[in-house]
């Protein structure tokens, strides 16, 4: 739509009053290989996870909430029916295809059931250990796990440019509560460990500023990738850290070296956590280099 105030003549040859949304870059098909691949890593991680969170919420009930209780342990067993039936999915695109959706809806019941408990917590109707931000950040990854499998479905992935960005918005916070969440269970006179870990959050806080910074001036927009490679090469920097930070940690764990309230499958289960962002980390780093080596080949 013509602007009232520019003549037409000016607008047409004035591309700086262009919207810049119109250069993005479309969205990017995905071969069959891929899509089966992705599609079997995604969701033989993710199920484990959400298999973990029912697990997590169930021990973080006041015992009285059975009812709670019995949800958190059936939503336990149908995500460890649909891992084992992801490891024995075929390498075919309409078994992986219906896979997905199955686990979409999995998923998607159990983010439900996550949302619902969050808003009974602040209003104080159900008790217990489960932490507000600590539901609302694993609604985050079911939700999360939902959009993936939906794209994939689709037969597309976003744009390099927006991929990175939204990956490292999402991954960023969840890796600086991670660190907040260890800093929280640790006992508090472990108060290099505490101080270490608040140290990450602190750090990873500033990435995901900057991280959000650049997805307001660059998302969905013409894509200029130096600034996008960055970001994405100092999330993993990061990540590398903490995950190193977190290895660490569960040795200690396991082996009664230091005083926490830490369970050693919640340590292991972060410590896969920042395993899978560097896993995304370089797969997103290796579409980028393929996509400016096509760009420069023209």
């Amino acid at each position: 739509m013509n602007n009232q105030f520019l003549d037409q003549e000016y607008q047409s040859n004035n591309p700086m009053v262009e919207p810049p949304e119109r250069l993005a870059a479309p969205s990017e098909s995905l071969t069959e290989q891929t899509f089966i691949e992705r599609s079997l890593i995604e969701n033989k991680f993710w199920l484990r996870i959400m298999k973990e969170h029912a697990l997590f919420l169930g021990e973080g009930f006041n015992r009285k909430d059975k009812q709670f209780i019995q949800q958190t342990d059936r939503f336990h067993y149908y995500f460890e029916q649909q891992e084992q039936r992801a490891y024995k999915t075929p390498n075919n695109v309409q078994a992986v295809r219906k896979l997905n959706e199955d686990s979409i809806d999995l998923a998607y019941g159990f983010r439900n059931f996550k949302r619902n408990l969050l808003i009974l917590i602040i209003n104080c109707k159900v008790s217990g250990f489960n932490f507000p931000l600590l539901v609302d950040h694993i609604a985050r990854e079911a939700e999360y796990f939902v959009r993936t499998l939906q794209k994939f479905n689709k037969g597309i992935l976003d744009p390099i440019q927006d991929a990175i960005i939204s990956e490292n918005v999402f991954w960023l916070r969840i890796m600086m509560e991670h660190s907040r969440f260890i800093a929280s269970l640790l006992d508090q006179s472990e108060r290099k460990l505490v101080h270490k870990a608040s140290e990450f959050g602190d750090n990873f806080e500033v990435l995901l500023n900057q991280a959000r910074d650049v997805e307001s001036m660059l998302f969905r927009k013409k894509p200029t990738y130096p600034i996008i490679a960055k970001l994405n090469d100092d999330s993993e920097d990061a990540t590398t850290e903490l995950r190193n930070f977190k290895k660490a940690g569960l040795e200690m764990i396991k082996s009664c070296q230091i005083k926490n309230v830490i369970n050693p499958l919640l340590a292991d289960h972060v410590l896969r956590e920042a395993n899978h962002f560097l896993y995304m980390t370089d797969v997103l780093e290796k579409r980028l280099k393929e996509k400016q080596s096509m760009e420069s080949s023209y």
